[in-house]
C-alpha cells in the first residue's frame, strides 16, 4: 500500500513547508528494508493537506501523516524540469521518503529568494 501523499499536499520539514508537485511510488527492490535507507533518511518530516474547498474558500492545511523519515532534500536540475512552466520563480527539490514499510519519490516547489 502506498503512502497517503497527493501532489498539491505539503512536505514539512522542521517548519518549512514545501508544496509538492509530484508523487511516484519507489520500487526498492530490498534496498529499502536495508540498513542503507534507514542512514540516508536522516531527515524528519510530516505531511499536511488542504481540506476540500467549501464555499468557495479552502481552509488551512492539517496535519496528514507525522513520524515520517526522508533523505536530505536535493536541487533537481534545471534541463530536467524545464519542460514544467512555472510564473513563479522555483526550483525543484527531491527527497525519497518512507514510513518504513512504503517508499515514494517526491518533487517539491522551492520558491527563489
Amino acid at each position: 500500500m502506498a503512502l497517503d501523499i497527493l501532489p498539491g499536499d505539503f512536505l514539512v520539514v522542521s517548519t518549512t513547508e514545501y508544496p509538492i508537485r509530484a508523487v511516484e511510488s519507489w520500487a526498492t527492490h530490498g534496498f529499502g528494508t536495508s540498513k542503507a535507507f534507514a542512514l540516508q533518511a536522516s531527515v524528519s518530516c510530516s505531511t499536511k493537506r488542504p481540506p476540500a474547498v467549501s464555499s468557495g474558500k479552502r481552509g488551512a492545511p492539517a496535519a496528514n501523516l507525522t513520524g515520517l523519515k526522508c533523505t536530505p532534500l536535493d536541487r533537481v536540475q534545471p534541463e530536467l524540469t524545464a519542460q514544467v512552466p512555472s510564473a513563479v520563480p522555483y526550483d525543484t527539490l527531491q527527497t525519497f521518503i518512507s514510513d518504513g514499510t512504503d517508499y515514494s519519490r517526491l518533487l517539491l516547489d522551492n520558491r527563489r529568494v
